[in-house]
């Protein structure tokens, strides 16, 4: 049954009374819209009329095109919907007589209207509230969420389907959707190209169809949540949010992928990047749902972490020696002052024996009793005796424990500078080790990195090889189609031609008294072949340069021949007669193959299309088999850089850890070279008052 046209309906509309059964919209009102026809919201699909009954308002649609399925698919997913409580869909009615129409009952769907706008309309004055649109893609993934978790695809999310009500989201529109108890049957639509993969078929029906239309929309919600100017950027809302069909197809020069990829947001560029994949994903089954985004942006995470430079520095590299400083701690403890014990008599003797030896020397030399020439001589001998005093004083007691502590003194010193030498060192090499480490983790980082962009290349090649063949069978599939089309046209043209030759073969010159002809001009067409109607397909004037010769026949076998005698007048009446023929028996002809020639030419090129779809399933399949085999390969390269980095970070933390030792060691050491140090000198300001001046003035005075 051929649907009606929207103006039908509206026509139809203006007397719910008439053209409605159900109660609720029969006893409403019908919204005005332009010219007095009642208000109507249209799509490929369908059209939508407000009915107002009371205070409630009811949605009725009424489809513009059917399959043959439609009932049964409506009812499945009605009998579903009316079992589960599914917050996010308005519960409907399929009314299989649902609206009169020119004397004919029509299926319509009764739901309750939402008041509300589009998802579009909203983001369109809300855009620039970044918590707004937050909250939007919160929403848009718990609704994504409650489908999911009934098995649900809806087949056509866009931002005319989801519609914002009182803050939340509802979708409307369920013509594709997939209910559990649909499985094995096509969609009866491909959605809204801007929202759906390239490859969407009308053979794609279940779960997963969803997941594709998802990201997009999930994306871009969280893009303007993140940089709300980027809306005005790539024209967003023009039947679409952000991305659009031209985007799917060079997603690598796509104008709102680039516009993405400049938002610095770590979590946003990841989702993008998987939204990029899904794009070259040629099974929409593989297509992650929106609800794996932790996984994704997990596994993701962890891949850049990998390849992002590890800061390895002198972190947890600690040199926990004292500073030195313990000094306080003697200070508070009593010094014990050394003094120099009583004087002995061989030290007198040491300080008074040169005296009495130069005054001796000086009495003898006044005396005469010296000679002249060796009072030089005799006079060192006051210094030699004098040797004898720091003689008695280095070897006193004090003097010496004083002189032992000070080497021991220095002695400990000299290691301290020695082990904080060390130290240096010890700083010195690990820092340099850390650098090499560091250098080398660049390295590698860059070779995964070079492998990344390797992998895309070879990944963006595989399809390149294998597009130009899908595109031929894409075409080849296409002119299948338009063969298939012609031929049921030539086929139809052949046998309305075939119906009208018969009629016209029942037309005979002879029993139908053609005007003008005459039984004489009959009798000589009838001895040229030409005795009915159906004899010949055109006629014409034969005339050459000196006499009007007749009539020249085209017979329906293809040849001609020509019949002289016949005047112009005569030649019109013949070819009006079959012309009239011809009109009356083509109205009568047949519009339409019959079942069996129909199903015999659909046999001809199921086949065929059949050998297409096979030999395309499996270029996919290779496709896929091809770019498994090339991730695999990278991903066991780019695990075992991953593992030579993980290797040299281990390298590099054991080394940390062993100088963290040493120098751990050292410190200890220091800091008891340190306390040694300290004592020394407290006990040293004990020797204080041991001095060579107290010694003598100690000698002289006692």
């Amino acid at each position: 049954m051929t649907q009606p046209t929207l103006q039908e309906y509206q026509e139809a509309i203006q007397r719910p009374d008439l053209c409605f059964k159900d109660p609720d919209l029969k006893n409403g009102e019908t919204t005005p819209g332009v010219f007095g026809l009642p208000k109507v919201i249209s799509g490929g699909f369908a059209g939508v009329f407000q009915v107002k009954t009371g205070k409630t308002s009811y949605a009725a649609r009424c489809f513009l095109r059917e399959g043959d399925d439609t009932e049964k698919r409506y009812k499945a997913i009605h009998d579903f919907l009316h079992r589960k409580r599914i917050n996010c869909i308005v519960k409907f009615d399929y009314i299989n007589q649902g609206i009169l129409v020119k004397g004919e009952w029509y299926p319509i769907l009764k739901m309750e209207w939402l008041e509300g706008e589009t998802l579009s309309t909203y983001i369109e004055n809300n855009h620039h509230n970044q918590e707004t649109m937050t909250v939007m893609a919160s929403k848009f993934k718990t609704i994504v969420e409650e489908l999911h978790k009934r098995g649900i695809s809806h087949g056509d999310l866009h931002d005319q389907n989801i519609m914002v009500v009182k803050g939340e989201l509802m979708v409307i529109d369920y013509d594709a959707m997939y209910v559990p108890g649909l499985e094995g049957q096509d969609c009866c639509e491909v959605g809204h190209l801007n929202y759906q993969h390239p490859e969407r078929r009308l053979s794609h029906y279940g779960p997963y169809l969803d997941h594709f239309s998802e990201w997009g929309i999930y994306i871009s919600l969280k893009a303007l949540a993140k940089d709300p100017g980027i809306w005005d950027e790539v024209n967003g809302g023009d039947q679409c949010l952000l991305f659009r069909n031209t985007d799917y197809q060079d997603p690598e020069n796509s104008h709102a992928f680039k516009a993405l990829s400049r938002i610095e947001n770590d979590n946003l560029g990841m989702l993008v990047e998987t939204f990029r994949d899904a794009v070259y994903t040629y099974n929409l089954e593989d297509i992650p749902s929106i609800l794996d985004e932790n996984n994704i942006t997990r596994r993701r995470k962890l891949e850049r972490e990998v390849a992002e430079i590890p800061e390895i520095n002198m972190e947890g590299l600690e040199v926990k020696y004292a500073s030195g400083d313990n000094s306080w701690i003697w200070d508070n403890k009593k010094v014990d002052y050394k003094h120099f014990m009583g004087t002995r008599g061989y030290e007198r003797v040491a300080v008074t024996l040169p005296l009495f030896y130069l005054l001796l020397v000086e009495a003898l030399f006044i005396l005469g009793w010296l000679p002249s020439g060796n009072i030089v001589l005799i006079m060192l001998g006051a210094p030699a005796l004098a040797l004898l005093l720091p003689v008695s004083y280095w070897t006193n007691t004090q003097v010496k424990e004083r002189r032992s502590k000070s080497r021991e003194l220095r002695k400990l010193e000299n290691e301290t500078r020695a082990l904080r030498n060390k130290i240096q060192q010890e700083l010195k090499t690990i820092t340099q080790f850390k650098s090499r480490v560091n250098e080398d983790i660049k390295k590698l980082r860059n070779q995964i990195v070079s492998q990344k962009n390797q992998e895309s290349r070879v990944l963006k090649k595989i399809e390149s090889s294998h597009w130009n063949r899908l595109h031929e069978i894409e075409e080849a599939m296409k002119g299948l189609v338009d063969r298939e089309k012609n031929e049921r046209e030539r086929q139809l043209k052949v046998k309305k031609e075939r119906y009208i030759v018969e009629k016209l073969k029942s037309h005979r010159l002879a029993a139908y008294r053609v005007p003008n002809l005459g039984l004489i001009k009959g009798f000589l067409l009838s001895m040229q072949g030409i005795r009915s109607a159906a004899d010949f397909t055109d006629i014409s004037h034969n005339r050459n340069l000196f006499m009007d010769n007749g009539a020249r026949f085209r017979l329906r076998n293809g040849s001609t021949t020509i019949v002289g005698g016949l005047n112009s007048q005569q030649i019109r009446s013949l070819r009006d007669w079959q012309r009239s023929l011809i009109k009356r028996y083509e109205g009568k002809s047949p519009d339409k193959l019959s079942p069996e020639e129909s199903k015999k030419i659909s046999e001809r090129y199921k086949t065929h299309r059949a050998s297409l779809k096979e030999e395309e399933k499996k270029v996919k399949e290779t496709i896929q088999e091809e770019k498994k085999v090339t991730r695999d390969g990278f991903s066991k390269k780019t695990a075992d850089l991953k593992n030579e980095i993980e290797g040299k970070k281990q390298r590099h933390d054991e080394e940390v850890n062993k100088t963290q030792s040493t120098l751990d060691e050292i410190c200890e050491e220091i800091s008891g070279l340190d306390w040694e140090i300290n004592k020394i000198r407290h006990q040293l300001k004990g020797y204080s008052e041991i001095s060579f001046k107290n010694y003598l003035k100690q000698i002289l005075t006692t």
